[in-house]
């Protein structure tokens, strides 16, 4: 289930350290993606593709989420009695950001040595999406990833959505898809989303609570299939960064597989 969804982030990493420069290439697990559809109930997390769609048959959004935490959700979720409350799954912890980002120690990792973040799908067929035709919002509601058009979670009566098909930050804005990227553009098959002051955010304030995104097309689209982490491909949802700083530490690796199922270093 979701404890063996694979989110792969090719982080192109400038480390100076002693006068060395190292390009990092990591590997680390998401929670879970998945696709949610106005006309089924039905669990996508495990299928090998997403989709979108806004037609007159159906509307089909993305949900995504970061991972927060070392243990799986549903522990996690077994262990909040009170959704009033908010659970730990869901805080991103500024150690587990620093694998996402860095091979360095949390103790440089600063915003301003962020200069690119950007979130990466690819479609099945090498077709694109107009650009700026995807809006991405955070969204605010605990999720697990058996979540549908209608409910967020199986956990207690308020796992129901407010509004039907996902509630959505719109307080923090993003660009609409291939607008505004910090690196590179838009290439055949290619959905990016800028995420750079997002993570920057972040590590300023290391207790945000990270629900997820959520993707959805705000005008007219036909139904794109989109590789999931199921997929366990090289075109699977990704994350591009780069990071300058100075690290600590010369153990630096070539290639890091960091598991949420482990305990971090």
């Amino acid at each position: 289930m979701e404890n063996l969804k694979i989110l792969t982030i090719f982080l192109l990493v400038l480390i100076c350290a002693c006068g060395k420069e190292k390009t990092i290439k990591e590997t680390i697990k998401l929670r879970t993606d998945t696709f949610i559809s106005s006309i089924s109930n039905s669990n996508n997390a495990d299928l090998s593709y997403l989709s979108l769609a806004n037609n007159a048959t159906k509307e089909e959004r993305i949900i995504v989420r970061l991972p927060t935490s070392n243990e799986d959700d549903k522990t996690l979720f077994n262990n909040c009695f009170d959704l009033d409350n908010v659970c730990s799954v869901f805080f991103m912890p500024v150690a587990i950001l620093v694998n996402i980002l860095t091979s360095c120690s949390n103790a440089i990792l600063q915003p301003a040595n962020l200069t690119s973040a950007i979130l990466i799908f690819n479609t099945n067929d090498g077709s694109s999406v107009a650009s700026g035709a995807l809006n991405i919002n955070l969204l605010t509601k605990p999720w697990f990833h058996s979540v549908t058009w209608s409910t967020a979670h199986p956990f207690s009566s308020k796992g129901k959505w407010v509004s039907q098909g996902g509630d959505f930050d719109t307080s923090t804005s993003f660009n609409a898809n291939c607008v505004g990227l910090s690196s590179g553009a838009c290439a055949a098959g290619e959905i990016k989303f800028e995420m750079t002051d997002y993570f920057k955010a972040l590590i300023s304030a290391p207790n945000t609570i990270h629900y997820g995104m959520g993707i959805r097309a705000n005008t007219a689209l036909n139904e794109v299939n989109i590789y999931s982490v199921q997929a366990s491909s090289s075109l699977s949802p990704r994350i591009e960064a780069s990071y300058t700083g100075s690290c600590s530490s010369l153990e630096v690796s070539e290639k890091h597989v960091y598991y949420l199922s482990e305990n971090l270093p």
